[in-house]
């Protein structure tokens, strides 16, 4: 059961960053309109496919390639660490910036997220030690 919990939160969430790569490649004028920004450009939309698309499908293959060689630990770390980060930027920028209901649940899903990856971590280190 202890090796099942890191390999799924690794595999889902794996997943989800490929999701979020394929959605964001595909279509990116739709992030745009989610965060209300009304025109856009060619650059900005080449810009959203390269970036966040082409960062978010690199994470979910350096899980999946970290996981292929039972290295549970550091894929877990790869996808739990940007989701951290990204939870804090958030919450600065509701700080720093204005205070936005969807940046908040954006935060709180990231940091469950970050926490899933993290929780994982810790179960993948205890293994190893034998407790």
């Amino acid at each position: 059961m202890k090796t099942q919990f890191p390999t799924m939160a690794l595999l889902i969430t794996a997943a989800i960053y490929a999701g979020f790569a394929i959605w964001l490649g595909s279509t990116p004028a739709a992030l745009l309109t989610t965060f209300g920004i009304e025109s856009s450009t060619p650059a900005m939309l080449t810009e959203i496919r390269a970036f966040y698309g082409g960062i978010e499908m690199g994470i979910a293959v350096a899980m999946l390639v970290l996981w292929r060689r039972n290295e549970l630990f550091a894929g877990l770390l790869v996808g739990g660490l940007p989701l951290a980060g990204s939870a804090i930027g958030r919450c600065c920028g509701l700080v720093v910036d204005d205070f936005s209901a969807m940046h908040v649940g954006l935060a709180v899903v990231e940091a469950f997220g970050a926490a899933v990856c993290l929780v994982a971590c810790y179960v993948v280190t205890k293994e190893r030690s034998g407790d």
